[in-house]
């Protein structure tokens, strides 16, 4: 039935299309574009069959679109004049990024957690992201119970995360249409060549920043910490005098819980502060060796440990009751100051 009504919609005179004939190839073409996103959302699990039922959809909607070709041309028109329009400004875009993205990471501590959060709302998989949203999931368990925002409210916060995550989630749309318009204009041809080393230049930077941004974190708390590493040497020395077994106040640190029965153990009380430095994690251990580990906030990938004179410094290996610790690179930032990180395997 639907065959005949697509076959036989035509008028073959003047080429008018009755309502029935238009609703019926539109609820096709809507299908068509619900399979093509279905589509691309398989991809993530599977390449094959994603790739069948994205092509299985553009058939669909080719079919279901009278007089394709004509269409087809005159959006590739529109498509060519608006990415020519826009050239200059996508290419602009996208050089701006390049500078202020790294700037970005260089300067400010929260960049990660910005980042992670961006990812986490756009839909786009982020390990770190799931961890994020198990927490909030904790967290809105607890509301009834504290009265409190989710965890996930909180970072959301325009005061606490949320202007940053707003830009880094501008950042990427737009990058993602700079490249879109750009690359368009490339490939219909209407780029010179300046413009085409310019892009590719650019574009160049972007996938060399996104695959070193790992390392480019590295460097960025190595940098903060050496500068800042004055605040925890005021926070290390009562700890080596004696280390706490209550809750207590300490320099720096301020407020922490402390237990006879979590010996080596301080937990520094308070929210996650989304500040421009590194500030105290999770935890403050207490080494094998006298040293003390503090972890940092606000994004948690690194460490940051202190080892006393003669001892061996970072270690290779930390082993726990469920996790094995793994150590994937440090540096020396100051005598006895070591910024590390590890990497953890489930035993």
């Amino acid at each position: 039935m639907v065959l005949r009504i697509i076959q036989s919609d035509v008028c073959e005179a003047c080429g008018h299309i009755p309502l029935s004939g238009r609703l019926v190839r539109m609820t096709l073409q809507l299908f068509a574009l619900w399979l093509l996103l279905s589509g691309l959302e398989r991809l993530r699990d599977s390449l094959l069959e994603g790739t069948s039922i994205c092509l299985a959809a553009i058939a669909l909607f080719v079919w279901a679109t009278h007089n394709f070709r004509v269409k087809a041309k005159k959006l590739l028109g529109v498509a060519r004049n608006v990415a020519a329009r826009t050239s200059r400004w996508s290419l602009g875009f996208l050089l701006l990024v390049l500078i202020i993205v790294p700037a970005w990471l260089w300067w400010d501590a929260s960049f990660r957690s910005a980042y992670t959060w961006a990812r986490v709302d756009l839909g786009i998989p982020d390990a770190m992201g799931e961890g994020y949203l198990d927490l909030s999931s904790l967290s809105e368990l607890m509301i009834q119970v504290t009265e409190e925002p989710s965890y996930y409210q909180r970072t959301h916060s325009f005061s606490v995360l949320g202007s940053r995550i707003a830009a880094m989630i501008f950042i990427m749309c737009g990058s993602a249409v700079a490249l879109l318009l750009a690359g368009t204009h490339i490939i219909l041809r209407g780029a010179s060549k300046t413009y085409l080393v310019g892009f590719v230049l650019v574009v160049s930077g972007l996938v060399v920043f996104i695959n070193q941004q790992d390392n480019l974190l590295w460097y960025a708390v190595r940098h903060r910490i050496s500068n800042d590493l004055p605040r925890f040497q005021r926070a290390l020395e009562p700890l080596l005098q004696e280390w706490p077994t209550r809750p207590g106040t300490l320099p720096e640190i301020g407020r922490f819980f402390a237990h006879k029965k979590r010996p080596g153990k301080l937990t520094p009380l308070g929210k996650t502060q989304y500040r421009t430095h590194e500030t105290f994690g999770a935890d403050v251990e207490k080494l094998p060796d006298g040293g003390v580990r503090f972890a940092l906030e606000p994004h948690y990938l690194f460490l940051l440990e202190y080892h006393p004179p003669g001892s061996s410094g970072p270690q290779v290996e930390i082993s726990g009751d469920n996790w094995t610790s793994h150590l994937v690179r440090s540096d020396r930032i100051a005598e006895g100051w070591y910024l590390t990180e590890y990497g953890a395997v489930r035993n």
